[in-house]
């Protein structure tokens, strides 16, 4: 108990005092006298980030009630505050609301994935939409549950990214739906696109602009440029280049 309590010590003192190295070269220092259990007991400090106070702490009761062990070591009302917890504290796992006030979630995920190498991102939301998934995974967030979903799945959510597995679970989003998105890079173009953006598709592999595919096809500009706007998306790619990639992979040219 000596012990423990001299580490929290140390880690507070270090924070206040030294500045974030300072403080991580105190707080290792400080966890090489704890007895292993105690170490491991501590080992999952987890952030709370919701602009929302009795959001945020219904969510640490709940992972208080059901893994006394985990540790909430911070609680953030906006982006900015998030941000500055995660680099100063280096936890294990942010939970995060998608709407910050300031700094929108997705964008704090990015920060901290950055900051904190290892830190596992759970995003939080009122909504659930297919773009916001594509988005997240192109962050590298680890999970994305929908708010009325957390009394029921957040514990499940935690342990599983901890572990190393995403977890997207939505009563708004199929189960289809996640695992095309997780599956894009190895599904075949034709299997998500309709046979006339397959032949879009083809000519802007080919070299064609929106204008010159619209006269070879028979269509409006507009047309092509809304064909090419979908392909973009159910391929989950943000270039032409990518698309002329996809195109030599699946045999399209």
């Amino acid at each position: 108990m000596e012990n423990e309590i001299q580490y929290r010590y140390i880690q507070v003192q270090g924070r206040l005092a030294g500045g974030l190295e300072t403080a991580m070269q105190m707080e290792r220092f400080a966890a090489m006298s704890l007895p292993d259990a105690k170490r491991n007991a501590i080992a999952v400090e987890i952030l709370v980030a919701d602009d929302h106070e009795l959001v945020r702490k219904g969510l640490v009761s709940i992972l208080g009630r059901s893994h006394p062990e985990w540790k909430v070591v911070a609680e953030a009302s906006s982006g900015k505050e998030a941000i500055e917890c995660g680099k100063l504290l280096r936890p294990n796992v942010a939970i995060v609301d998608l709407s910050m006030p300031d700094i929108d979630g997705l964008k704090v995920a990015g920060q901290l994935l950055k900051a904190v190498p290892g830190i596992h991102i759970l995003i939080l939301t009122m909504h659930a939409a297919t773009p916001i998934l594509r988005q997240l995974k192109k962050t590298g967030v680890d999970a994305y549950l929908i708010k009325n979903e957390a009394p029921r799945m957040l514990v499940a959510a935690v342990e599983r990214i901890l572990a190393g597995e995403p977890f997207f679970a939505s009563t708004g989003v199929s189960r289809l739906v996640v695992d095309q998105i997780k599956l894009s890079e190895s599904v075949p173009a034709p299997f998500l696109l309709t046979p006339r953006e397959i032949e879009v598709m083809r000519l802007l592999a080919l070299g064609q602009s929106n204008k010159e595919l619209a006269g070879t096809l028979g269509m409006s500009v507009r047309t092509a440029e809304s064909h090419h706007a979908n392909i973009l998306a159910k391929l989950d790619v943000d270039s032409t280049g990518e698309i002329v990639r996809i195109a030599v992979r699946d045999g399209l040219i």
